[in-house]
């Protein structure tokens, strides 16, 4: 039985008894280890690696949807900046471990075209979330606008 996690449903193995032998058809042992194997590499690819950029990963939207939604998961702090100093207009969000501010998360800047209330650049800046503030990853949205409408965003991510 070849697997069909994740794209089909979830896999149903049949287990051997005390009774099979390795060579029975219905629990062949090479099978088992094959569909065992097939299944780890499916689970894992769908996990994903650490800071992986692969968008329908369980790490990316852990790390990126869900770090940089209004409150992180974890508590973490928030500090906005802002164009000219003042609101409303952010021109960065960086996410912290704490309120101490030494370990970074996620750093979220924008850049303005010549209408300061749309950003043309919005970079993401994952970092590794330890005292080192590792730069693991960076994932770039270049936008643009029909008047106020976004037509186009191109990602790039490093």
């Amino acid at each position: 039985m070849a697997i069909i996690f994740p794209t089909v449903g979830l896999d149903n193995f049949t287990n051997p008894t005390a009774g099979d032998y390795l060579g029975d058809a219905p629990v062949l042992h090479s099978t088992q280890h094959a569909n065992l194997n097939d299944a780890v590499e499916a689970i894992e690819a769908k996990i994903g690696i650490d800071y992986s950029n692969v968008t329908n990963t369980l790490d990316y939207i852990s790390k990126v949807l869900l770090m940089t939604s209004l409150q992180h998961q974890d508590g973490a702090f928030r500090e906005h900046s802002y164009v000219l100093g003042n609101p409303p207009i952010i021109s960065s969000i960086i996410w912290y471990t704490s309120a101490a501010k030494t370990i970074k998360l996620v750093e979220k800047g924008f850049t303005y075209g010549s209408i300061r209330v749309l950003p043309t650049t919005c970079t993401l800046k994952l970092y590794d979330g330890t005292i080192s503030n590792v730069l693991k990853r960076t994932i770039t949205d270049t936008i643009v606008y029909d008047r106020v409408f976004e037509i186009s965003r191109t990602r790039i991510v490093v």
